[in-house]
């Protein structure tokens, strides 16, 4: 019988909220602080973390790779397909109604439009996933080797990932998979040695704290860096310091998440953590309208960092709540078929 980790479900639901957070922002004249937009980018992290866990935790035991891999096409492969395709479809309306349209600059917009592999901008996620779902085989070895060589594992590639940075546009696969890796293994290592680790909890915590806070503040006054660090794989362009800042975030996320198990259970959080494929799916087109409505008016004016603030989390609210009635809809009318198409 499999254990329910409830801390796991709210950190699921936050981690799809702190996703969808880092592009709700409304930032028109520039006066939100820099420490909080380095704190809200790059939630991507935990989600990555979150999959590590559950490999281990859930399939790892039994795992069959055919049936893994054709569970996460149906899952997560095949959604990604059918709502790139609603993305696509008004752009190519809208590309038909401009005048001298031709068929070859026609089926050049369209290349050039899935040319890095995505349609919607938060989706470069999906094609980077997959790959990692793919290589599953070699995190059998990691969870196999070692506590020496997992260990030794898992600081190489965060040195790596320290150095590579993220891709330019999120395109490059191959150096999302690099510099992803690390929070993939943490998390497994998190669900290896969950007992030792809970146990001691309240420091891992405290170490996790001072690390979020020391990172911020050298991303924001010591070496300025507005959220992600972005460039060309092969080129050195400084230490990535986002990258640790979001590794202990996920131990304080996590925290949080089972100090939340002690507390009357959030229902709406639950429901948030079993929509959040279809939420991370479906968001950028809901909240393309919202901002679409909310950003113009604000331009008008200077409205300083707290209006800033409230129209992010007010884009968040209306967001989370359009994509999660969306998917809600999809499942009501086609429920046998709701996950292929949304994801949940």
């Amino acid at each position: 019988m499999k254990q329910r980790y409830l801390e796991f479900d709210y950190l699921r639901g936050i981690a799809i909220l702190t996703i969808m957070l880092g592009h709700a922002v409304v930032n028109v004249d520039r006066t939100l602080p820099l420490a909080l937009l380095n704190l809200i980018a790059g939630g991507t992290a935990v989600f990555v973390f979150i999959s590590g866990f559950f490999f281990h935790n859930v399939f790892y035991r039994r795992f069959e790779y055919v049936s893994f891999m054709r569970k996460k096409v149906q899952n997560v492969f095949y959604p990604f397909l059918v709502i790139s395709l609603v993305a696509l479809l008004p752009m190519m309306l809208a590309w038909l109604a401009k005048p001298g349209m031709t068929v070859a600059k026609f089926v050049e917009n369209i290349y050039w439009q899935v040319n890095d592999g995505y349609i919607l901008y938060p989706h470069w996620y999906i094609p980077f996933v997959m790959t990692l779902f793919a290589l599953s085989p070699l995190y059998l070895f990691f969870i196999r080797a070692s506590l020496a060589a997992r260990l030794l594992l898992l600081l190489e590639f965060a040195l790596m990932a320290m150095l590579v940075h993220r891709p330019l546009g999120n395109a490059n696969v191959l150096q999302s998979l690099v510099y992803f890796t690390p929070y993939y293994l943490a998390g497994i290592l998190y669900s290896m040695h969950f007992a030792v680790l809970n146990r001691h909890h309240r420091l891992i915590f405290a170490v996790s704290l001072l690390g979020v806070s020391l990172f911020v503040v050298l991303q924001t006054l010591v070496f300025p860096h507005l959220a992600n660090y972005h460039k060309a794989a092969l080129t050195f362009n400084g230490i990535d310091l986002m990258f640790w800042q979001k590794l202990f975030l996920c131990i304080v996320l996590l925290e949080f998440a089972s100090w939340l198990t002690t507390r009357p259970e959030k229902p709406w959080l639950l429901q948030v953590s079993a929509a959040s494929f279809a939420l991370y799916f479906i968001h950028p087109i809901v909240l393309t309208q919202v901002h679409s409505l909310l950003v113009p008016g604000l331009k008008a004016w200077h409205p300083g960092a707290l209006v800033n603030l409230a129209a992010s989390l007010l884009s968040l609210v209306l967001a989370t709540a359009g994509s999660y009635a969306v998917a809600w809809l999809v499942r009501r009318i086609w429920p046998r078929h709701s996950r292929m198409l949304t994801g949940w």
